[in-house]
C-alpha cells in the first residue's frame, strides 16, 4: 500500500506543478524543459534506489547523505537560474504559495509507511512531524488570497511557518538513520527512503518543496505588489 502511494503521489506532485507551468508560463519551451526536468529527477534517483548503493549505511559518510546535499544543491541551482528567474515572473505569487500544499501527500505517505513498520514515529504526525501545518496553512492562504488586505506579508509568514516545519522534518529524517550521530534510536530506522520507490519521498517531494519554497523567496525578494 505504502509503496502504491507513494508512486502515486509523487505522480500527482509532478503532475500538479507541470500543470502550473503549462498554465502560467509563456513559453513552451520552459514548460518542457520543466517536464524534462522531472522526468529526469524521477529516473535518477530510481536508478540510484534500485541499485542499492544509497542503502549502504557502513560507510562514514552514507552515500545517503551525499544524495540530500545533492537534492539541496539542485534545488538552489534550479532557484537561482534563468529558468527560475523566468518562472518568477510569470507564475503569481498566490500559485507558489498554494503549491506548498501538496505536503499533505507525503505527510500521508510517511502515516502508512509508520503503520507498515517502514518509518519511525517521529517521521510522522503521531510524532515530531508537523509539517501538515504547513500544507494547511497554503491551501488556506490560497484559498482566500483576494480577501486579503496584505497578501505579502502573509505570504512572508507562511514562508517562515513553512520552510521551517520542511526543515524539522529534514533534520529529524536524518537523526533517525543509522548514522555516527544518529539521535532518535528507537527502530525502525530511517532507511527506507533509500530504496524505490521510497526514494521518491525525498527525490520528488521534498526536492519540490525546496525548490518552491526558493521560488517564493526570490518572488518576495525582488518583487513588490
Amino acid at each position: 500500500m505504502t509503496a502504491i502511494f507513494t508512486i502515486c503521489s509523487a505522480l500527482a506532485t509532478a503532475a500538479v506543478v507541470l500543470y502550473g507551468f503549462w498554465r502560467y508560463l509563456p513559453s513552451r519551451n520552459d514548460v518542457w524543459l520543466g517536464f524534462f526536468g522531472y522526468s529526469l529527477v524521477f529516473l535518477l534517483t530510481a536508478a540510484l534506489g534500485l541499485s542499492g548503493v544509497l542503502s549502504d549505511f557502513s560507510r562514514v559518510p552514507p552515500p545517503l547523505m551525499f544524495f540530500v546535499a545533492g537534492l539541496l544543491i539542485g534545488a538552489v541551482l534550479i532557484v537561482l537560474s534563468p529558468w527560475g528567474g523566468r518562472v518568477i515572473t510569470a507564475v503569481p505569487l498566490r500559485a507558489l504559495v498554494g503549491l506548498q500544499g501538496f505536503r499533505i501527500l507525503p505527510e500521508i505517505l510517511l502515516d502508512l509507511a509508520w503503520r507498515e513498520g517502514l518509518a519511525p514515529i517521529q517521521m510522522t504526525w503521531h510524532g515530531r512531524n508537523y509539517d501538515i501545518i504547513a500544507a494547511v496553512t497554503a491551501l488556506l492562504l490560497a484559498a482566500v488570497w483576494n480577501r486579503l488586505a496584505r497578501p505579502r506579508v502573509w505570504a512572508w509568514v507562511q514562508w517562515v511557518l513553512a520552510f521551517g516545519l520542511l526543515l524539522n522534518i529534514v533534520i529529524i529524517a536524518i537523526l533517525s538513520a543509522p548514522v555516527p550521530f544518529r539521535v532518535f534510536m528507537n527502530e525502525p530506522a530511517n532507511t527506507f527512503v533509500a530504496r524505490f520507490p521510497y526514494i521518491w519521498l525525498p527525490g520528488v517531494h521534498v526536492l519540490t518543496a525546496f525548490v518552491g519554497h526558493g521560488l517564493t523567496l526570490r518572488y518576495l525578494l525582488r518583487k513588490g505588489e
